[in-house]
């Protein structure tokens, strides 16, 4: 009779794809003390109330056309703690570059528009529009950003300052007294 474990140990690992021959070294190697690779996606979150409610109804509707693994650690490794949260940082500063990128190019699209005096209505009512989803996104990452650590925010929200300046710049203009 085989004991039943009282705890599982999940690997996840990367390693690049070429050369194949680590990848299928460490397969392998894996395969001989008897690990399973199911065909399955997977993702890490923090272990808190609001992540454990919103799970539970994702896992209705996996369940109802797929299978679903919930495994929950009580194990505190502190190295390997602090691993996952530089990878959750990077997720998000990845994130937040992407937007600052954006706000770059909405001033210089604002500041394109002032040089070639593109003003109309339909222009300001567009360019509001990008802004406002800028603001949405920016909002929508922080709120998921359950580190709160980056101090990419503070660029980010003052490069949105600089996008509302070049705003407001583009609509007085486009709108004279």
């Amino acid at each position: 009779m085989i004991d039943k474990p009282a705890s599982w140990i999940i690997v996840f690992y990367d390693v690049p794809t070429e050369p194949t021959k680590q990848r299928v070294r460490i397969w392998r190697e894996f395969k001989k003390i008897g690990a399973l690779y199911p065909q399955m996606s997977f993702c890490i979150f923090p272990n808190n109330k609001e992540n454990k409610q919103k799970i539970e109804e994702i896992s209705k509707l996996i369940l109802d056309n797929g299978k679903l693994i919930r495994i929950s650690t009580s194990e505190y490794d502190e190295k390997q703690h602090n691993k996952l949260l530089e990878m959750f940082r990077e997720e998000r500063d990845k994130q937040y570059d992407e937007i600052y990128e954006e706000c770059e190019e909405f001033i210089e699209e604002t500041n394109l528009n002032i040089k070639n005096k593109k003003f109309s209505q339909e222009e300001v009512e567009e360019m509001e529009e990008v802004l406002d989803g800028l603001n949405r996104w920016v909002e929508k990452v922080i709120s998921k950003d359950w580190i709160k650590t980056s101090t990419k925010i503070t660029n980010l929200r003052e490069c949105l300052r600089k996008c509302q300046d070049s705003m407001d710049q583009f609509a007085e203009l486009s709108f004279p007294k």
